[in-house]
């Protein structure tokens, strides 16, 4: 199936998981979701913040509520002799919900059982999953995995604890852990490489062996160990040493914060050192890999490092951007031509289909294609940040100079663009002391944006840039760069930072 690889899909994940012709039966070697956590919260977009005159645009909200589709997915689940079972665990988290609450944990549960039940079909029998949660729900859903994957399936409650700020709270203790659970497809044998880490020094396998060190004839440290049936045997330190410390299934590994050089600001973004553990224990190199909730891309940007194919999808067509940009920035080999996306428009029809049916989707989508960090507003507010659809770093180079973060505010329009819309980009610019600003339009629309266009320019080495320039649509489909300092990569900030 070399095929399945390096594939973005724009959907809602239901879709291509019940797709045969997309994910076929038995095609995926590893499977990581990090669905929503049904917090209660609603996540922004915003990777940088312009001030507080300009408003974020939610990333989605993670608060459920029981509709006309989840009274048809607990219907579904209720005719299927496979799946009585599901339906009655999501009727049990109903009975301890009042009906007059907004969001629901059944609404929840129902939605995550009918994408599970795909997902053990698209599963190699010797595949692993691992679902990633919080405390709140996590004994539903290990009641769902259970029913779907079997309780012989479990392997282990991953307890992935981070530090973060001390809060005093008068009635329950700090909540600084997630729930990863960890299944096998089948009783048949799974690849599983033990994860370890490196021992701190001499000192540390010493005192946690709590045996007494010896020296052979050779002149090489060991201790007896127990071997069973009353033996025991050598175990020299240098060989233990570069074995390893085995790792149980508490993971200390710390959570991102906004100083962290892999950090985009998309809400709930995990660490890449946590998904390089997961897909290291339980996939072989060439293996495929599925992360159907993929966000930001973590797991797909882990997956590539350590040589395995893999398949991400995302209701958001602001993510596929960001991520194919993540990945070629931070893949030398990788082109843009190397990743193909799905659900987003590949021809100008489409793309004029799009801004005529859906403004804030077609604005998602070319600022996660441009390499926008970050959105604003919602279609028709007003006020500060209307001229404000998104931003992108670069970082100009100046010889003596140690290169310095600026901005080129993105203004999108779908339809007519005006001059005062134009002139307007300019001022907006202005008030945020940003360098630059990209007015993004149809082609047929530019004649408008290179009339009423302010004509000064910037400089760095490389050359001259205009501080307001247009860019259409068809240059986007094209694949057309951006008149911006070469020296724009997230690398590049990485290393001078």
């Amino acid at each position: 199936m070399a095929d399945l690889n390096r594939r973005l899909y724009a959907y809602d994940n239901l879709e291509v998981l019940n797709d045969p012709l997309a994910l076929p039966s038995d095609s995926v070697d590893l499977i990581y979701l990090d669905p929503p956590f049904n917090s209660n919260s609603t996540y922004n977009l915003p990777f940088k913040q312009l001030g507080k005159d300009v408003a974020a645009v939610a990333a989605f909200k993670d608060t459920w509520a029981w509709g006309a589709a989840e009274d048809q997915h607990l219907e579904s689940l209720s005719d299927g002799p496979g799946t009585r079972v599901l339906a009655d665990i999501v009727r049990v988290a109903q009975q301890g919900e009042s009906r007059r609450v907004k969001r629901s944990l059944a609404a929840y549960l129902v939605n995550m059982a009918v994408r599970l039940i795909p997902l053990q079909r698209i599963l190699k029998d010797t595949g692993s999953i691992y679902l990633h949660c919080d405390p709140t729900a996590s004994h539903y859903l290990k009641l769902l995995m259970d029913a779907i994957f079997g309780r012989a399936g479990f392997r282990n409650e991953i307890v992935w604890h981070y530090s973060g700020w001390n809060k005093r709270l008068g009635h329950h203790l700090e909540r600084r852990h997630d729930a990863i659970l960890f299944y096998a497809s089948s009783k048949k044998r799974q690849p599983f490489n033990y994860p370890t880490r490196p021992w701190v020094d001499r000192e540390e396998y010493v005192s946690t062996r709590k045996q007494k060190v010896r020296i052979d004839d050779d002149g090489r440290e060991y201790v007896l160990s127990d071997a069973g049936g009353g033996r025991r045997v050598k175990r020299y330190l240098d060989e233990a040493m570069a074995y390893g410390v085995p790792l149980d299934d508490v993971w200390g590994i710390p959570k991102l914060n906004n100083s962290d050089a892999e950090r985009l600001g998309y809400p709930t973004q995990k660490p890449l050192a946590l998904l390089e553990r997961i897909i290291e224990s339980s996939s072989q190199r060439d293996d495929l890999v599925l992360d159907p909730f993929c966000g930001c891309g973590t797991t797909l940007h882990a997956a590539e490092n350590l040589g395995r194919r893999w398949i991400g999808i995302d209701i958001s067509r602001f993510s596929a951007g960001l991520v194919r940009e993540r990945l070629i920035n931070n893949v030398p080999t990788l082109t843009p031509d190397d990743i193909e996306i799905l659900g987003v428009p590949t021809t100008i029809e489409e793309a004029r289909a799009l801004a005529a049916n859906d403004k804030f989707e077609f604005e998602k989508w070319v600022c996660g294609e441009i390499g926008a960090h970050g959105m604003y507003h919602n279609p028709g507010d007003k006020g500060a940040d209307a001229g404000v659809d998104g931003v992108i770093e670069f970082y100009p180079f100046r010889m003596g100079q140690a290169p310095q973060k600026e901005l080129a505010i993105v203004q999108v329009k779908g339809g007519n663009v005006t001059p005062d819309s134009v002139r307007a980009l300019y001022a907006t610019v202005d008030q945020f002391n940003a360098t630059a600003g990209i007015f993004v339009c149809f082609a047929d629309q530019m004649a408008t944006v290179e009339n009423n266009r302010s004509r000064r320019i910037f400089s760095d080495d490389a050359g001259d840039y205009p501080v307001i320039q247009g860019y259409s649509i068809e240059d986007l489909l094209e694949r057309k760069p951006l008149n911006l300092p070469i020296h724009r990569l997230r690398d590049d900030a990485r290393l001078i930072q």
